[in-house]
């Protein structure tokens, strides 16, 4: 990655979810140090060995287990990073969780237990760690609150079910929490991002999925080309910064241009019409 402006240069913030090397949370903290930011991470409980590692290679310094299950690890996690910082300027939320053995089964199959498992973690965190963040957001002169989000909220992915229900679910978690913490000049709003080479993606498609995903993508995309890490992480630090302004309650979609597109099945056909476009001007 070039160099690059120091875009949160003076902010600091805690991104949650950070429990994976190749996780868009982990991603995300290392391009917020280099655009100047202080980073705190988060990760579960039953990763603070690796999470503890992956902040020392980060290098940050501020970094709390916390399990969304339960509220006093999380009012825990909160008070220590209100004592050490006082402050939050951005909270990025990339919490996800999939049960074991969930999403190879039919949507019809699933458990009451692991339907709300999944929906807790993934959309309910993001209205818990509003809660308790909202105070240290307060005290930024330009507070910002980002969750990440993808197609699935709105699409049809297969073998995605539960999460493209728990998606949907956050999407509305971040309109509600813009409507009430818009009055504190809280600004709320997610990043929904076309498929990226993930350890997340990978466990809940496969790899060969991601890897025909992702060539599907470059070649129906305007851009023909698919989304990298980099152009992820570089949205989410915009959304994060003070330079983003009265911007609220938005699912910002980056995919290419992709989701805009009406033919995107058949290569054949697309040819097809541009060719004719080009004969007929």
């Amino acid at each position: 990655m070039p160099e690059l402006p120091a875009l949160l240069h003076g902010r600091r913030g805690l991104i949650i979810g950070v429990s994976r090397e190749n996780s868009v949370g982990y991603h995300c903290a290392r391009t917020f140090r280099r655009l100047g930011a202080q980073v705190a991470i988060s990760y579960r409980p039953s990763r603070s060995a690796h999470g503890s590692a992956l902040a020392a290679r980060l290098g940050c310094s501020l970094h709390v287990s916390l399990d969304w299950n339960d509220e006093p690890s999380v009012t825990a996690a909160f008070q220590r990073i209100e004592s050490d910082w006082e402050r939050l300027d951005f909270l990025i939320h990339t919490t996800v969780h999939t049960p074991p053995r969930t999403l190879n089964r039919p949507l019809t199959e699933l458990s009451s237990q692991a339907f709300s498992s999944a929906l807790s973690t993934g959309a309910y965190s993001l209205i818990a760690a509003a809660r308790h963040g909202a105070p240290l957001l307060k005290r930024s002169s330009s507070p910002r609150l980002v969750t990440l989000t993808s197609a699935g909220d709105s699409f049809v992915i297969p073998g995605y079910h539960v999460l493209g229900i728990t998606k949907a679910a956050l999407n509305a978690g971040v309109r509600y929490l813009a409507h009430e913490l818009g009055q504190h000049g809280i600004l709320c709003n997610g990043l929904s991002f076309s498929l990226v080479d993930t350890a997340g993606a990978t466990q809940a498609i496969g790899a060969d999925a991601v890897g025909r995903a992702r060539a599907h993508l470059a070649r129906t995309a305007p851009t023909h080309a698919a989304l990298d890490m980099e152009q992820v992480t570089l949205m989410t630090a915009l959304l994060a910064s003070a330079y983003l302004r009265n911007v609220t309650g938005q699912i910002i979609t980056q995919d290419g241009g992709y989701s805009q597109v009406y033919f995107k099945g058949d290569a054949g056909l697309l040819s097809q019409l541009r060719r004719g476009h080009a004969g007929n001007p």
